[in-house]
């Protein structure tokens, strides 16, 4: 299994799973309803959509590494590259644990435990729903009647919360094991990386919204009012969509709650259009960014490789 060979041809069979899990992703949307976004002047602003999104996914690739820094040991930043986003494209697959096994393998070579790679994982998936949901509720005052602006203030407070008590996060991390049956990870030693993290996840909703946001705008949505709906609606959609294990990438889950986010600033089948424009420009994005950091990477470390001794034949 440690050949060339070998490695060349899990790398291979991974590869062709992810593309058929983005397929999968895709088919039988209907397309037509995404017309309304291709106008005069959209594909700039669809463009600047798609980087915004790969800056968001880089955000959670910087939260991830600081949550491995604080959990496990350190690991070079190639190696922690690699293991994210090995383990983020396996939400692609169906039952998304064939990422995450890759994922552990690779930090076990690299010197992290099994126990430390599951506590990294937990740690990180906390974060993520805890962030998501504090974002998410940026939609609240959309939804609810007149009068509820004020709840804009719980996602603040509850960011601030986590930033100011790390701890809360290890705690509620140490509550969901013992409802698992499995060990708690270890305390986390460097609570300022962890504050970071939290930083960086909360950033990486942010930037990820705006897309649906360009998106509803394009598509005849007031600027203001459809920045939280946008920005919060996805966060909530994505965070539902992870916890859907048995959809790949949340498909069909997502869309199902972002759709009456955007309701209440654009007409149904307007809503509709932004949803699956958010589909397809989340994938574009999130293929693009992935395989751009992977082949990085990988040219890195040819670079840096050391050249092979030559034996010397006698003359």
């Amino acid at each position: 299994m440690r050949s060339p060979a070998w490695r060349r041809a899990l790398t291979a069979v991974f590869a062709v799973a992810v593309v058929a899990g983005a397929v999968a992703a895709l088919r039988g949307q209907d397309w037509s309803v995404l017309a309304g976004l291709l106008h005069g002047g959209s594909v700039a602003a669809l463009l600047g959509a798609t980087a915004v999104t790969a800056a968001g996914l880089l955000c959670g690739t910087r939260s991830w590494m600081l949550t491995l820094s604080t959990i496990a040991v350190p690991i070079p930043a190639g190696t922690g590259v690699r293991m994210f986003f090995v383990g983020f494209l396996g939400k692609f697959i169906p039952g998304r644990v064939w990422g995450l096994i890759a994922q552990m393998r690779m930090g076990e070579r690299a010197g992290a435990t099994k126990a430390q790679l599951a506590g990294t994982y937990l740690v990180n998936l906390v974060i993520v729903l805890l962030t998501g949901g504090a974002v998410g509720l940026l939609v609240a005052p959309t939804l609810l009647p007149d009068g509820a602006a004020w709840l804009l203030l719980l996602p603040l407070a509850l960011l601030i919360a986590l930033v100011a008590r790390p701890t809360l996060i290890h705690a509620l991390v140490g509550l969901a094991a013992r409802v698992a049956r499995r060990q708690p990870p270890p305390a986390p030693g460097q609570p300022a990386n962890l504050r970071l993290a939290v930083v960086y996840q909360t950033a990486a909703w942010v930037l990820s919204g705006l897309h649906v946001w360009v998106l509803a705008v394009l598509l005849g949505a007031e600027p203001l009012p459809a920045l939280p709906a946008a920005v919060g609606g996805y966060s909530l959609a994505v965070v539902a969509g992870t916890l859907a294990v048995f959809a790949p990438d949340g498909v069909g889950v997502r869309e199902l709650l972002l759709v009456p986010a955007l309701v209440p600033v654009l007409p149904l089948h307007a809503a509709v259009a932004a949803a699956l424009g958010s589909r397809v420009l989340t994938l574009v994005a999130e293929l693009a960014t992935s395989g751009a950091a992977l082949g990085a990477v990988a040219l890195r470390d040819r670079a840096t490789a050391p050249a092979p001794i030559r034996k010397e034949t006698p003359a």
